[in-house]
């Protein structure tokens, strides 16, 4: 039996929607670089509940009366637009957006594609790279006004036969990234982009380790002094440098990062507890039972059977 997590291609992205995949998304194209921008003002149904390998920003503009949420891993975000949204590849997530003005525009693009443009301590301080970080940011009437310009103009700019095209929209496309953190900084009061590499490096050493996608492997990097020697530092100046910048201790982020992903395995794959156990670098299943009630509250089967019966009412 395939235990593998199902995972949306940009390939099955296109089929889902009904639309021609393009041509270098075609397996003899060899993994090349991928953009794509539309605008629509239909509803959306439910969009799967799933984990992508590909990248998506939103730009919503609905109003009037109806609804929209995203559900993404444990949350369930009610959506007031004019509001963006940045999903990350690794977190599962489902929109539903059902206003009676339901204007968008939504743009996805794959690694390749945006590789080595955006520098790492713009990734971590993004919730389109840093899955940590909340996935909304809302806008006023003027932003939103702004953001559909760029978007337009990439959309402009994917239409038209202009040679050096792409680099133009990446440039627009690496501007809305900077105003997603810029304002969601200053909404949230935070302080500026963090310029300290070893936190960075921390951060990008632990989201390299998930998604799980397999219950053959198991994560290798458990504890702060596992961390330290992959990053080369004594264990208590990253203790130290991690709590600063993050008001976190380096342990308790890699304890809800492993019960984020467990959560995420218990809703979505049929793996028994055994298996997520082990996936997760636990050698015993008791040990998984107890560590997961720890932070959750509830035993991992208790918790299952909670999201079964919360599925069964949607």
């Amino acid at each position: 039996m395939n235990k593998m997590i199902p995972t949306e291609s940009l390939q099955d992205y296109y089929q889902r929607t009904g639309q021609a995949v393009p041509k270098e998304l075609l397996p003899v194209a060899g993994g090349a670089s991928h953009f794509s921008v539309r605008y629509t003002t239909a509803p959306t149904r439910k969009t799967p509940f799933n984990r992508r390998d590909y990248y998506k920003i939103c730009l919503s503009s609905a109003s009037g009366r109806g609804t929209g949420s995203l559900i993404y891993d444990d949350q369930e975000i009610q959506l007031h637009p004019p509001c963006l949204i940045f999903t990350h590849p690794s977190v599962p997530a489902s929109i539903e957006i059902s206003f009676t003005s339901a204007s968008r525009y939504g743009c996805i693009f794959n690694k390749q594609f945006i590789e080595s443009q955006i520098l790492p301590d713009v990734q971590y301080a993004s919730p389109l790279f840093n899955p940590a970080l909340y996935p909304i940011v809302k806008l006023t009437e003027e932003e939103r006004d702004r953001l559909h310009v760029y978007f337009g103009e990439m959309q402009r700019l994917q239409e038209s036969d202009y040679p050096f095209k792409w680099d133009m929209i990446r440039n627009i496309l690496q501007l809305i990234i900077h105003e997603g953190v810029r304002l969601q900084q200053s909404q949230l009061s935070q302080t500026g982009v963090v310029r300290d590499r070893l936190v960075n490096a921390f951060y990008t050493l632990l989201n390299q380790q998930f998604p799980v996608d397999s219950p053959e492997t198991s994560l290798k990097l458990l504890t702060p002094a596992h961390f330290a020697d992959q990053l080369h530092v004594h264990v208590n100046h990253l203790n130290s440098v991690v709590k600063k910048y993050s008001g976190k201790s380096t342990r308790t982020i890699i304890h809800e990062r492993i019960v984020t992903e467990a959560k995420a395995l218990l809703r979505n794959t049929s793996w028994n507890i055994a298996e997520i156990a082990y996936a997760l670098g636990f050698e015993y299943p008791s040990h998984f039972n107890k560590y997961f009630k720890q932070f959750a509250s509830v035993a991992p089967m208790e918790f299952r059977q909670q999201q079964a019966a919360v599925a069964g009412n949607i």
